[in-house]
């Protein structure tokens, strides 16, 4: 199994636990989205499961029977639930239901069949709803001997305090900038992109993951030629991206770029009136996705009437 970077100390103090037999039998994995937190939680289930666990390294040793079985994916004493993909309507659903809940934990309740553990993770643990948080909530209640809960998530708060009590929590940082460039590289990120991805990942490799689409990527380096100079760029090419782009493109991807470009600005700013407009126009653009979904607005001119208003003030600098 590939070693995750960026989480080292998670990964210690789980081995650490495993290693003394006090394990708690609920671990909490939160963090932005995109650092690897469900790697992580394969890795830390590998650990678990495996029968000959390298304790000075905190590594599964990648050789026995329960390692071979995790690598093809055939472990019969893991379980995981995510977002099931809806074929008819082509998309995943909303969210994490009760029944796929209370299935999940019927099985974290089994004998294990390899071994006496069982495994459950459960990705997106903030898309549950209201009902399979409360089913969650009974399993972790009366955990049976054996098992093992890892809740990846993305938004802490999504989730009940109740639930969060009773887990062991577990913040995952963002990737300091060089294990971001070794995934990056892992990812064969072009040499090129590096720089820009770097800057827009900010610690999350799977927020920079469009940049290795060739096209998105040339699209990405045209927008970023685009803002070098706000005040004296060109209106009708940059409505004209936006139109083509706004659906394809992460729009924290391009608002984050027009906030880099004017970060500099603002900085250098005469006087306090003035960086306090560059900061002004600056939360418009950083609020224009939230804006997009609140008011039912269309993507592209909403954010270039927001660019034209920065645009505006950084002219008058």
């Amino acid at each position: 199994m590939k070693q995750v970077l960026g989480h080292d100390k998670v990964r210690t103090a789980f081995g650490e636990a495993l290693q003394d037999g006090r394990l708690h039998h609920a671990w909490f994995l939160y963090g932005i989205k995109g650092i690897g937190k469900a790697s992580l939680a394969e890795q830390l289930t590998a650990l678990f499961l495996c029968e000959s666990p390298d304790f000075h390294t905190y590594q599964a040793c990648g050789q026995c029977h329960a390692c071979a079985m995790l690598h093809v994916g055939s472990h019969p004493d893991v379980s995981k639930i995510e977002r099931l993909y809806d074929a008819k309507k082509k998309k995943y659903n909303r969210d994490i239901n009760i029944a796929q809940t209370r299935e999940a934990l019927g099985f974290l309740a089994l004998s294990g069949l390899k071994s006496q553990k069982r495994v459950l993770m459960i990705d997106d643990a903030n898309l549950m709803n209201n009902q399979a948080a409360n089913a969650l909530l009974k399993g972790l209640e009366e955990p049976t001997e054996g098992s093992l809960l890892l809740i990846v998530c993305h938004d802490l708060m999504r989730l009940p305090a109740t639930i969060r009590s009773r887990c062991m929590m577990q913040a995952c940082a963002p990737l300091n900038e060089s294990d971001m460039q070794e995934v990056l590289k892992q990812q064969d990120m072009k040499e090129a992109l590096l720089p820009l991805a770097i800057e827009l990942g900010q610690g999350s490799p799977g927020r920079v993951t469009t940049l290795l689409d060739g096209q998105h990527a040339t699209a990405l380096l045209a927008w970023q030629d685009m803002l070098a100079d706000l005040p004296h760029s060109d209106i009708g090419l940059m409505q004209k991206w936006l139109d083509k782009y706004v659906k394809e493109i992460p729009h924290d991807l391009i608002a984050n770029m027009v906030l880099s470009a004017a970060h500099d600005a603002m900085q250098e700013a005469p006087n306090w009136a003035t960086s306090s407009k560059i900061y002004e126009a600056l939360a418009a653009v950083a609020s224009w996705q939230k804006e997009v979904v609140r008011h039912t607005l269309r993507p592209a001119p909403a954010l270039m009437s927001y660019v034209l208003q920065l645009r505006a003030v950084l002219k008058e600098k």
